[in-house]
This record gives C-alpha cells, structure tokens and sequence, in this order.
C-alpha cells in the first residue's frame, strides 16, 4: 500500500514538473510582469495597462497558461477604486475649502459647483457633503439678496446728488441671477428712485438748456447750444477778438446729442498756437493739432486764433470735467516761437460744468 501511495505522488510530482515545463516563454513573462505590478496605487495605471496589453497579445493557448490573470483583474478594479475616491476627495476637499460664507465666497462656491457638475455619476453619488454646498449657495443668495435689499435702502430721498446710490444699486441687482433677483423684497423702491432720479436729470438739463443760447439750422435740422458765457458774434464781426477762452457748446439733431469745444486765442500779436498745454491743479496735459486747422483773422488791430474741435470721446470729456471742477487751470496757446497764457475763469468753469452736465444726461 505504500508502496502504491509513494508511486502516486511521484506521478503528480511528474505531472506538475511536465505542466511548468510547458508553459511558454511568453505565457511566463507575462505572469512576471503580472506579478510586478504589486501594491495598487494611483500610479499603477501604465503598469497595469502594459499588463493587459500584453494578456491581450498573447495567443490564445498561451493566455491559458496564464496564472495571474485574477490577480491583474483585481488590480485593475483596485486601481479604478482608487480614482474614483481620489475625485470624490476633490470635490469634498472643494467644498469644504468654501469654509464660513460671505459675499467674497462666491468663486469658492462656483469652483466647487462646477467641480461637481462635472464628474461622473458615481462620483457625484459618492460625495458626502453635498449638502454643504447647496447651503453654501443658499447662504450667498440670501447675503446676495441682503446687500442689495441694503443699497436700494440707503438711497433715501431722491436727489440729484443721488445717482451713484442708485447706480450702485442697481449695478447690485443686475449682477443678481433671475431666481435671486425675485426675493428682493424692495425692488420697486429702487424702479421708482430710478424713476424719479430721470425726472429730476430731465428737469435739470430742460432748465440748463433754457439759460443757453439757442441757434438753429432749420436747413440741416441742428441745434446749437452755447452756455453762459460764450463770446457771440457783434455786428459781423466775431467777438472773439475781446477775449482768449475754452468753452464747449452742443449740438443736437433729432438722433443725437454731441459735444464740441472752441479754443479761442485773442491779443495783440499773432502767436500761431498748433498746440494747447494745460496744467489743471497740476496735472499736465496737452492737445495738438495741425497748423491749417486753426482759423486766423485780425480787425482793429487785435488778432484771433481759434480751433473748433469734437470733444466727445470720453478721454476728452474726462479732462474737460477736471477743468470744471479746478481749483485753477492755466492754458497756454503754444505756437513754434510765442505761446500765450490764460487761466480759466469761474465763470467759464461753470459754463463747462452745464455743457457736461447736460451732455452726459443726454448720452
């Protein structure tokens, strides 16, 4: 009996000695590289696709040599186990990172709003702190909501002087989404300051415009407006000749409304100005132009230049308004040997300040 258990384990012994002996080289290499993969970490992703690739080259007797198939297979399982919580972390970390909302909160929030939008359902199903952002985005809304609700209130009574107020707020609701700007609970108080701060601008520009001289030109259907101020025409001649100023004027057709400023230099000798240099409180600016595009004449022995120019682009409006609101501003007539100097009277600064006024409500 023995005798017949020793002859069966020796035949086993064969039978598996024979079975190594004839697995391929290629079958082995393969299970050897199987094997190398070891512990699944988020970088084991190249190793165990040159795994599969190389099961899925190998023929079919060989793959049937193969003995650590399960073992890749669980590999690849760890590895995708792995991913999906290192995206779900990401987004949790995202959320998280919002932290105690305020209104400086919202690029948080929005990164991890879209962070989660834009992975997978089963990411998405995984993540535990949903909540947390959905109460995030509930608690901006509602401090949203407040601030704007806050500025519509600390309009008050609607003056003139009240236009940044409503501005800003309205700039506040603006930027609200639909579902947002429907839970302001006073935005009504807001359409009627609006309302109210148009009536009173309209007033101030038809009474500004009362206390301009008017000067039609039925032909072309244009209006003149020049303000207080403005050197008229004398007895065919251009009164220009009695004092050097900078005053705009407006002109108007039945589209549009624009803004143009005569530069005016009178005196005894000619100076050829083709350049304005203004210091106004400081601040240094200039203007030039061509030499043919200044008008000169004489009469009485007094001599004027003058440039008729567009002034309605916003850089030049923004230096005309610095010279309205100057503590001084002084204008020099630079021409290539004289120059002529002039300060800005009030009078003039005024003039300006109602040309701007009734300009800007108009545009």
């Amino acid at each position: 009996m023995k005798k017949k258990i020793l002859l069966w384990a020796l035949a086993v012994s064969l039978m598996l000695s024979l079975a190594a002996c004839g697995k391929s080289e290629a079958a082995k290499a393969v299970d050897d590289q199987i094997a190398a993969i070891g512990e699944v970490t988020l970088e084991s992703e190249a190793a165990i696709s040159e795994a599969e690739a190389a099961v899925d080259a190998l023929s079919e007797e060989d793959r049937k040599q193969l003995d650590n198939t399960d073992q890749l297979e669980q590999a690849r399982a760890d590895y995708e186990a792995l991913v999906l919580a290192s995206k779900v972390s990401e987004v949790e970390d995202a959320i998280a990172a919002i932290g105690t909302v305020t209104l400086e909160s919202a690029d948080a929030i929005s990164a991890a709003r879209s962070l989660y939008d834009g992975s997978e359902a089963d990411v998405q199903s995984a993540v535990s702190n949903l909540a947390d952002l959905e109460a995030a985005e509930t608690a901006l809304s509602d401090l949203r909501v407040g601030e704007t609700e806050d500025l519509i209130a600390a309009i008050g009574e609607v003056t003139l002087e009240s236009a940044d107020a409503v501005d800003a707020a309205q700039a506040a609701l603006d930027a609200l989404s639909d579902a947002d700007a429907a839970k302001v609970s006073n935005a009504d108080v807001l359409t009627a300051a609006a309302e109210q701060l148009k009536a009173l601008r309209q007033a101030q520009v038809d009474s500004l415009l009362a206390g301009m001289r008017l000067e039609e030109d039925k032909v072309r259907g244009i209006r003149f407006y020049n303000p207080k101020g403005w050197v008229y025409y004398d007895s065919n001649t251009w009164a220009a000749d009695q004092r050097c100023f900078i005053l705009p004027y407006l002109g108007q057709d039945s589209t549009h409304t624009w803004l143009r400023l005569v530069l005016n230099y009178t005196g005894d000798d000619w100076v050829f100005f083709k350049q304005i240099l203004m210091n106004i409180d400081g601040e240094q600016h200039q203007k030039s132009f061509s030499y043919f595009d200044v008008v000169r004449d004489n009469s009485g022995g007094r001599v004027w230049e003058y440039i008729d120019l567009d002034v309605s682009n916003d850089s030049d409006v923004e230096w005309l308004w610095d010279i309205a609101n100057s503590a001084e501003t002084i204008i020099r007539f630079q021409g290539d040997d004289y120059s002529h100097d002039m300060t800005v009277t009030d009078v003039d600064k005024a003039a300006i300040r109602d040309c701007l006024t009734v300009y800007e409500a108009l545009n």
